[in-house]
C-alpha cells in the first residue's frame, strides 16, 4: 500500500471514536472509507471477503457477538448491497 496521507477526515473520525462506541463511515465507492478507517482500527472484520463472506453472514444472523470480538476500535467493513443481495440468493 502507498504511504498514507493524513486527511481532514482523520481528525474528525478520531474525535468521533473518542466520543462514541461506534462510528459509521459512509460515502461513494472508492473514496477511501476503508483506508481511512484502517488507520484508526486495532482489528478488522471484512464482511465482503469472498473466502469468509457466507460464514460471516450466517454468523451475523446467529451470533453477532462473535463477529464483534477483537481489539477496539474494530473495523467492520461491509458492502451493504452485497449482504442484501445474498439474502435473496441463498
Amino acid at each position: 500500500m502507498k504511504d498514507y496521507k493524513k486527511r481532514i477526515a482523520d481528525d474528525i473520525l478520531n474525535d468521533k471514536l473518542e466520543a462514541m462506541g461506534a462510528v459509521l463511515v459512509e460515502g461513494p465507492k472508492y473514496c477511501g472509507k476503508t483506508t481511512l478507517a484502517c488507520q484508526h482500527s486495532n482489528s478488522a472484520l471484512y464482511m465482503s471477503d469472498p473466502d469468509t463472506k457466507n460464514q460471516n453472514i450466517l454468523l451475523a444472523q446467529t451470533n453477532v457477538r462473535r463477529l464483534l470480538q477483537g481489539d477496539t476500535p474494530r473495523l467492520i467493513e461491509y458492502i451493504k448491497e452485497n449482504i442484501i443481495i445474498d439474502k435473496y440468493l441463498n
